[in-house]
């Protein structure tokens, strides 16, 4: 049988108390220009699940400890511009793309948001120490790889009160313009916000798919009388992605690139070969022995994510020596594809 396989600040000691985690450092920066990637996702994961995990900057990072007990931060943010085409420039197609803030929440435009807290949880996890958003693209969008730019910025205000170094309240904090924190005769005030302005994009990188079947010889009485076995292999991949299907030697090669089968209670060999479709061309991994997308057996030369066959038979070869001792003898071959 052949199976085919796809490819912490330092604690103060007083009045016989340690305390731990009450002081909090930090330093904030915005964003106010520049391009931010929302990283990577390959084509036929975007096509089949879509995503919400792919993360980027909000334009707000703080650094070290930026929430402490008896410490609250402040946070707020309003979008007031929002991309949702992304556009190849070497294709111009479009990718549709949503939003989800920190929290996994919808991001609305004009819509202001308060993520203040007490918790001990530290909201700056993204990229660089940034506070992290989330693009959401939903599945079923087939686009071929590459770069997929914002037709416009990312427009988002932050205002923020974060501990610099400071317990219960008292200290010093890192401010956006005109904030200013609560206390016994005062009000809260936000200020006036300062804006991070994103140039985003993402990058969609070529995949496949491989589907396979197990080849069973079956049984026969003699090494040099096996049947031939036709079968097939589906591979699909990317929009607009040529690609060359290749195989491996297996895993018992004999004189080089010769395959073979291994009986499971000897050391004793069963050489076969694969040829495309029913010819006798030998289907291999060698720049010759490869084939071509552009020449499958079913929907030859049709990129648009729609599988492809490649039809291929299966030999025992009749050079075996009919006396070889009886058993089950098996191969792996490593199915590759490249673009």
């Amino acid at each position: 049988m052949i199976t085919l396989k796809k490819i912490i600040p330092a604690s103060l000691l007083f009045s016989g108390l340690i305390l731990i985690t009450a002081q909090s450092q930090a330093q904030c920066v915005i964003t106010s220009s520049g391009n931010v990637t929302m990283g990577a996702i390959s084509s036929m994961t975007l096509a089949e699940n879509g995503t919400q995990s792919n993360q980027f900057s909000a334009g707000l990072r703080c650094e070290g400890f930026s929430l402490a007990l008896a410490n609250m931060t402040y946070l707020k943010y309003r979008v007031d511009q929002m991309p949702v085409n992304y556009i190849n420039s070497g294709t111009s197609e479009s990718l549709t793309v949503d939003y989800l803030d920190t929290n996994n929440k919808a991001i609305g435009l004009g819509k202001e948001v308060d993520m203040s807290s007490f918790s001990l949880l530290n909201f700056f996890t993204g990229p660089n120490g940034a506070l992290p958003f989330y693009a959401k693209i939903n599945a079923g969008q087939n686009v071929s790889p590459g770069r997929y730019t914002a037709d416009k910025s990312f427009k988002v205000k932050w205002y923020y009160s974060v501990p610099e170094l400071a317990f219960a309240g008292i200290g010093s904090f890192f401010e956006s313009p005109g904030f200013r924190r609560p206390g016994l005769f005062t009000d809260q005030n936000w200020g006036t916000g300062v804006d991070a302005n994103l140039n985003l994009y993402i990058d969609v990188s070529p995949d496949c798919r491989i589907s396979t079947n197990a080849v069973n010889f079956g049984t026969s009485p003699f090494a040099d009388v096996f049947t031939p076995v036709q079968t097939s292999l589906g591979v699909r991949c990317s929009v607009f992605t040529p690609y060359h299907v290749g195989l491996n030697n297996g895993l018992y090669p004999q004189n080089g690139n010769q395959r073979a089968m291994k009986a499971s209670n000897s050391n004793s060999f069963l050489r076969y070969e694969i040829y495309k479709n029913a010819t006798t061309e030998r289907w291999g991994s060698s720049v010759n022995e490869r084939w071509s997308s552009l020449e499958a057996t079913t929907n030859p030369g049709q990129h648009n994510t729609n599988q492809q066959g490649f039809s291929f038979t299966a030999k025992v070869l009749d050079t075996n020596s009919p006396s070889l001792p009886a058993g089950n003898y098996s191969d792996t071959i490593t199915v590759n594809v490249e673009f």
